[in-house]
Order: C-alpha cells, then sequence, then structure tokens
C-alpha cells in the first residue's frame, strides 16, 4: 500500500457518529483542563511516600510495588500518599491534540502554547538539548531508570508536539526546538549498527534492540529532515527504519524487541511502529514503498482488534482491554485512512465500542476492563491524554474526508 494510492471512498460518517466525536472531544478536554492535566499514572506506584519503602530496595521488590499499585482493582494511591502529577509524555500529547484541532479555533492556539510552555517547564534540567522523562522511578524487566532520567518515548513524544505545533502555527522558534529534541537522540541516544540498518536505544547510553523506541526517534528524525533541510537525521531516520523493517515477522507482526525476553507482541506497541512509518512515509521517507506498512496494518486489524472494534491486548487475549490500546486503535485507523478508506470506517468502529465501554460519566475514560472487573482510574498519560490525541486525529481524518 503507497501513500498515494487510495482505495475507493466508503460512506461518509454519520452525522450522529460526528456529532458524537465532538462531544466526546469537547468533555474529554474540559474534564483535563479543570485537573490541569494532573492525575495519576498506572506505573506511579514507585512515588508511595507511605507503608512501602522496604520494597523499594531491590528490583523484585520495585517490580511487586508498581504491579501491585497498577493491577489493584481499589485505588491504593491514596492510602500510599502517591500525590496527582504532571506527565511531559502527557503534555506532549495534549500539545499535538491542541494542534491538531481538538478544539475551536479561537481557544485552539492559546491552549497550545499554554501547553508547550508548561512540556518547557519539564525539561530533563542536566542536558543542553531538550528531552523528557517520567515524573516517577522506572522498574520493568528490562531495566531500570530514576524519575527524571530522559527516554525515548516521551522525548520523542515532546519533539513529534513541537513539529504538530510548528506545522499548525508556522512558528519557526517551534521548529527550532524541535531540531534540538533531534538533537537529543543524535548526541546522546546510541545507534547501534545491526547488519542492514542501526537502531537507536531507550534511554542514554542504552543499547536495547526495542522496536517502539526506535521508530518513535526514526519518525521524528525523518519529520525534522524535510521540514529543517536537516541530511544527517534524515540518514539517521532511514537506517533505524531499515532495521525495524528487515526485522517485521512473515506475518507482519513486530515483537516488541530483539531479545528472547523481548519477543512478544502487543497492540499498542505495534500502533506506534505503524504511526512511525506512516509519519516517515508523508515526510517522504519510504524505503520498501510501503510493503511493511501495508502487512503491518492489515496484521494490526486482522490480530489486535475484533471485527467490532474491540481491541486485544496481544493476538491470543482480548483481556485486559486496555485504554491505551482504545486510543492507538483509533488513531493509527485514522491515520491509515488517508491511505486506505476502509481503515478510517474501522477506526470509527474502536471509537464506538470507546463510547459504549471505556467512557465514564464524567467524560474521561478508565483504565482496563478484566473479565470480570473494571478498573476504572482514569489515568492522564495511559488514558485521557492519547485519547484526546486519537480523537483529535479521527476528528482531523473526517474533516478531510469532507
Amino acid at each position: 500500500m503507497s501513500s498515494a494510492v487510495r482505495s475507493p471512498s466508503l460512506e461518509a460518517p454519520s452525522a450522529k457518529r460526528v456529532a458524537a466525536l465532538e462531544d466526546a472531544l469537547s468533555r474529554l478536554e474540559a474534564w483535563g483542563r479543570k485537573r490541569t492535566w494532573a492525575g495519576s499514572d498506572p506505573y506511579d506506584g514507585l512515588n508511595a511516600k507511605r507503608l512501602m519503602a522496604g520494597l523499594k530496595h531491590s528490583r523484585t521488590g520495585r517490580r511487586i510495588l508498581t504491579q501491585l499499585v497498577k493491577r489493584s482493582p481499589v485505588n491504593l494511591r491514596p492510602v500510599l500518599s502517591i500525590d496527582p502529577a504532571t506527565s511531559a509524555a502527557a503534555l506532549a500529547q495534549i500539545a499535538s491534540s491542541y494542534a491538531l484541532g481538538a478544539i475551536p479555533d479561537e481557544e485552539r492556539r492559546a491552549r497550545l502554547y499554554e501547553t508547550l510552555g508548561a512540556l518547557g517547564r519539564h525539561r530533563c534540567p542536566d542536558f543542553a538539548e531538550p528531552c523528557w522523562g517520567y515524573h516517577f522511578d522506572v522498574q520493568t524487566r528490562v531495566f531500570f531508570y530514576p524519575r527524571g532520567s530522559p527516554n525515548t518515548i516521551a522525548s520523542a513524544f515532546a519533539g513529534m508536539a513541537l513539529i504538530d505545533a510548528y506545522d499548525s502555527t508556522g512558528d519557526a522558534d517551534l521548529l527550532g526546538e524541535g531540531v534540538s529534541a533531534g538533537e537529543f537522540f543524535l548526541n546522546r541516544v546510541p545507534q547501534t549498527e545491526d547488519g542492514e540498518g542501526a537502531y537507536f536505544g531507550y534511554l542514554v547510553g542504552d543499547r536495547t534492540p526495542i522496536h517502539n523506541a526506535n521508530m518513535l526517534v526514526c519518525a521524528l528524525l525523518a519529520r525534522l529532515g524535510s521540514r529543517a533541510g536537516r541530511d544527517d537525521m534524515r540518514a539517521a531516520a532511514e537506517a533505524g527504519l531499515r532495521w525495524t523493517i528487515r526485522h517485521q515477522r512473515p506475518d507482519g507482526s513486530w515483537p516488541y524487541g530483539e531479545q528472547p525476553h523481548l519477543n512478544w507482541v502487543d497492540n499498542f506497541h505495534t500502533g506506534y511502529v505503524l504511526d512511525a512509518l506512516m509519519h516517515s512515509a508523508d515526510a517522504g521517507l519510504d524505503v520498501d514503498g510501503g510493503a511493511a506498512l501495508e502487512r503491518g496494518l492489515c496484521y494490526y486489524r486482522r490480530a489486535l482488534f475484533l471485527e467490532d472494534g474491540t481491541p486485544k491486548y496481544r493476538p491470543g487475549s482480548i483481556y485486559p482491554i486496555d485504554a491505551q490500546c482504545v486510543a492507538q486503535g483509533i488513531h493509527t485507523m485514522a491515520l491509515a485512512g488517508g491511505r486506505d478508506p476502509s481503515y478510517a470506517e474501522f477506526a470509527w468502529r474502536v471509537f464506538d465500542f470507546a463510547c459504549r465501554r471505556m467512557q465514564r460519566r464524567d467524560g474521561s475514560y478508565l483504565f482496563q476492563r478484566r473479565r470480570w472487573w473494571a478498573n476504572r482510574v482514569p489515568h492522564i498519560r495511559w488514558s485521557a491524554a492519547p485519547m484526546l490525541q486519537a480523537l483529535a486525529r479521527l476528528q482531523l481524518a473526517t474533516e478531510a474526508d469532507r
């Protein structure tokens, strides 16, 4: 599927669906703004200031505490004294949402710059280049990194927000800040040569081969290369794209990473890779004529969703039904709809599911549905911000088709 080839148009979304989308965007944006976009995160357990100090001293203890807070059907944060906080990654997605057009034009520019200002205040202070991290210590099965240390996900989201804002406003200062964020990756995050291509790591000095992290950097550098005329960024992005495309499996999927303990496939990380392929192609960097993208999109829809739009967490498991999977499904399918309108229709199916099963009465979105119960906490980074960006992307795609 080449970006230059479009399938015949499908029927436009109904007025009822469009009205539901506008209502969902308005209510979610108002809900988040009322809270200044501060709140909880699924992985903020290591911010506990009460009762759990002993678990923080070992890798196993940190993982237990993180998963206990994340998975508990009762919100343990008040008991453990985990305060609401602002996430740089969430601010980046919120800024992108405003740039895409989440709210009416008369208010959008002011809120965009307000959010970008807050994002700037959350930069990691120890680096000359702009970069961002999480507001909590992170212990995964792969590695540990402390709060405030820059990581690829938050920094790439922020860089993409700066480009989105530049595209929306034409403000050259925003492009300059985005270029500086791109230089953070070139200067600080190693790109490891591996066969045909090379990949970016997840952290400063890290060489773990993780596909979604590599591809987020590649998409950022591809977009910067096209807008700022940076051939070095374009070349680095091309090498990273070739590496991930070379590791696509025959069924169209990608594992999380290229090590035995990273070989699972899941919904939203697959969506990250596909988004990055599309952003790179739209920036003029399509290294294989769209073949990997076509295979990946077909796999994504076939293996990671039910036909009614219900997202599956992994190919063999629907549960937990996760807010990030829902949001990513809407976003990726809406973005792909510019290439094949059948994906736009599928984005609406995922949106319909979100309204039926994930939306709370206050306009926010719950974290997860398990088979017999639901975790209804509306996490800012995990639920609210990605959903706002997804709904803004769907709205933009709908307006483009009118």
